[in-house]
C-alpha cells in the first residue's frame, strides 16, 4: 500500500495523533479517522499506533494514499447549493479587509461592519475563510496541523479590531492572557439618552432560549451576581432625530456574547438602531454604531506591541460630525 509521509514540526508538538489528522485532512470525518487509526492506514514513525498517541517535533506521520486523495467535500471557491432553491448559488467576492498588525504568531483585522467573523450555515462568506485562504497561501509556521482561526468574537454588524492566530503559540498565548483579563479591548459606540459620567456596569448575563425570536439575544438576570463588567465613559453628546444621543467608550472587562448590547439596554442606554435590544429604529446606514477601537497587550515575548487602535469608519465618523460636538473628542 502506498503513503504519503508528513514531517511534524514544532506547533504540532504533544498533539493527540488524531487531532492532527482531522486538521491535515478536514474531509474525514472522527469516525474515518479513528477507524483509519486503528486500521494501520495512518502511522506515526512507521508503526501501528494509537488515536490518542502524542506527536513530536519532527515524527513521521504516514497516511494511505487513498485517504489523501479523497476528494474534498467543501471548497470555498466552488458555488454551493443553496438550501431553499436546491440551485448553485453564487459566492460573494468578499475581500480580506485591511491589515493593522501582523507576525508570526497574531494577525489583526479591521473587519468592516457586515461580515461574519464565523460561517453561519447559509452561503455568506465569513472572514474565518478569508483568513484560512491567506493563511494557506502566506503562512511561515512549522506545523502540518495548526489551522488560523478568531481569538475573540466580534458580532457581524459590529466593526474593528478581530485578532486571528499565525501560530499555535500566538493562539495558546492570547487564550489565557484573555481568560487571565490581561488583555484589553475598548469600544467606541453611540447610545440613545444623555449618559453624563462615567459608569461601571456589573451583571448577570444568560442565554435568551426563546424560539419564537429570529435571532439569538441574551438577557440580564435580577439577581446578586454579576459575570458581564463594562466601564462606560461619555465622550460626547448631540441630537439624533430630535433625541438626546451620547457617543461613548466601553472598557469591557469581560466577554461576554452581546455584552455591550444587552447591557447598554438594560441600564437605560441602548445603542442607537438596535432593535434588537429594544432601541428605536433609524433609517441610518447601519443598524447600530459599535466599534472595536482599541485593544492592549500585557507584556510579551510575542512581538506584540502594548496597543494597536484602529480609526473608525467613515460613516460612523462621518454621522458623529453631524450629530455631536465632538471637539474635545478625539474619533
Amino acid at each position: 500500500m502506498d503513503f504519503v509521509d508528513f514531517t511534524a514540526g514544532q506547533d504540532d508538538e504533544q498533539r493527540r495523533l488524531d487531532r492532527v489528522i482531522r486538521v491535515l485532512k478536514d474531509d474525514l470525518t472522527l469516525g474515518e479517522i479513528y477507524k483509519a487509526i486503528r486500521k494501520g492506514l495512518v502511522k506515526l514513525n512507521d508503526k501501528k499506533t494509537s488515536a490518542d498517541a502524542r506527536v513530536k517535533k519532527d515524527d513521521k506521520i504516514s497516511i494511505a494514499a487513498f485517504l489523501i486523495n479523497k476528494k474534498d467535500d467543501y471548497d470555498t471557491q466552488i458555488p454551493v447549493k443553496d438550501k431553499k432553491n436546491k440551485a448553485p448559488a453564487q459566492k460573494n467576492h468578499v475581500k480580506l479587509p485591511e491589515v493593522l498588525f501582523k507576525n508570526e504568531h497574531i494577525i489583526i483585522f479591521n473587519k468592516p461592519a457586515g461580515l461574519l467573523v464565523q460561517q453561519n450555515g447559509t452561503n455568506e462568506t465569513s472572514l474565518n475563510q478569508l483568513v484560512t485562504q491567506y493563511y494557506e497561501e502566506n503562512k511561515t509556521a512549522d506545523s502540518i496541523s495548526f489551522k488560523t482561526g478568531p481569538l475573540h468574537r466580534l458580532d457581524k454588524k459590529t466593526s474593528g479590531i478581530i485578532c486571528f492566530s499565525w501560530s499555535l503559540e500566538g493562539a495558546r498565548w492570547f487564550s489565557k492572557n484573555l481568560q487571565d483579563h490581561k488583555i484589553t479591548k475598548i469600544y467606541r459606540g453611540i447610545v440613545q439618552g444623555s449618559l453624563n459620567h462615567k459608569e461601571t456596569w456589573k451583571d448577570n448575563i444568560q442565554k435568551d432560549y426563546d424560539s419564537s425570536k429570529k435571532f439569538q439575544t441574551v438577557k440580564i438576570q435580577d439577581d446578586e451576581e454579576s459575570n458581564a463588567w463594562t466601564e462606560v465613559t461619555p465622550l460626547a453628546k448631540g441630537t439624533c432625530n430630535g433625541k438626546e444621543i451620547t457617543y461613548v467608550e466601553f472598557n469591557i472587562k469581560t466577554g461576554k456574547t452581546h455584552q455591550i448590547r444587552s447591557q447598554s439596554a438594560h441600564h437605560g442606554y441602548p445603542l442607537l438602531g438596535d432593535s434588537a435590544y429594544k432601541a428605536l429604529k433609524t433609517d441610518l446606514s447601519l443598524e447600530y454604531f459599535l466599534h472595536a477601537w482599541k485593544i492592549r497587550f500585557p507584556e510579551n515575548n510575542l512581538g506584540l506591541p502594548s496597543q494597536i487602535e484602529c480609526p473608525l469608519p467613515k460613516d460612523f465618523s462621518d454621522f458623529l460630525l453631524k450629530t455631536c460636538d465632538i471637539k474635545n473628542c478625539s474619533l
